[in-house]
């Protein structure tokens, strides 16, 4: 059994939008033009849930800054022009928990402006105050500041904070932070997430369900929630 839950704590991309295979083609499109392959390694340890510079340091190390200022801009420019659905369950997960009052927080690696909008697109803006983006922190994730920031912020222990994660840098900074971790993968990430530090992994959110005050997953694991 876990510690008992008193704030949820989601991730943004792969988490609450669906927009990592757009992100793996917009990725993939820059490392074909500079003369290399991406594969799902590099995927896994440099895309998902980093910021757009730490992913350009860590894959385009070798180029100019020119180019990598150049390549940063894209990057900014695909995000907003991105148009992505919610992933499954989550708009009726999140309302769900409003329903009872919980706190819930955002902590993503993208910046304060696209997260909002993508919120909005999903239907679910209105849900969350709490947030920590990318012009928050001076370190991002792997490192643990972004949820030491959130639950400063939250004023609650982060040993009570539930966090959802697709990447292996989040689960690693939320870990590191104290945190407890869900992770939403498949058959691929499911191992790598484990490893790095999640309790267990969901595809989507059909697949946990609220009940009264307690989380159910399909799974078999239960978490105590303290609501209001």
């Amino acid at each position: 059994m876990s510690a008992l839950i008193k704030a949820i704590i989601f991730d943004l991309d792969g988490v609450i939008i669906d927009s990592n295979p757009a992100i793996i083609e917009f990725w993939e499109g820059w490392a074909k033009q500079e003369g290399f392959v991406l594969n799902d390694a590099m995927i896994r340890e440099w895309v998902f849930g980093r910021k757009v510079s730490a992913t350009i340091d860590g894959l385009f190390s070798n180029l100019t800054n020119e180019r990598k200022k150049e390549i940063e801009q894209a990057g900014y420019l695909f995000d907003q022009a991105m148009q992505p659905s919610g992933i499954l369950g989550i708009q009726k997960f999140i309302e769900s928990l409003t329903e009872v009052h919980f706190i819930l927080g955002v902590a993503t690696s993208s910046h304060h402006a696209r997260m909002l909008q993508m919120l909005e697109r999903v239907g679910v803006a209105n849900h969350f105050i709490h947030f920590v983006t990318a012009h928050d922190v001076s370190k991002g994730k792997p490192d643990p500041e972004p949820y030491l920031k959130m639950a400063e912020k939250l004023c609650i222990d982060a040993a009570h904070c539930l966090v959802f994660e697709d990447a292996n840098s989040g689960v690693q900074s939320a870990k590191s932070a104290g945190m407890q971790i869900i992770g939403i993968g498949n058959d691929i990430t499911r191992d790598e997430l484990l490893l790095h530090g999640a309790m267990e992994v969901i595809a989507d959110f059909t697949e946990i369900k609220l009940l009264t005050n307690q989380l159910l997953t399909l799974n078999g694991n239960t978490y105590l929630l303290e609501t209001y």
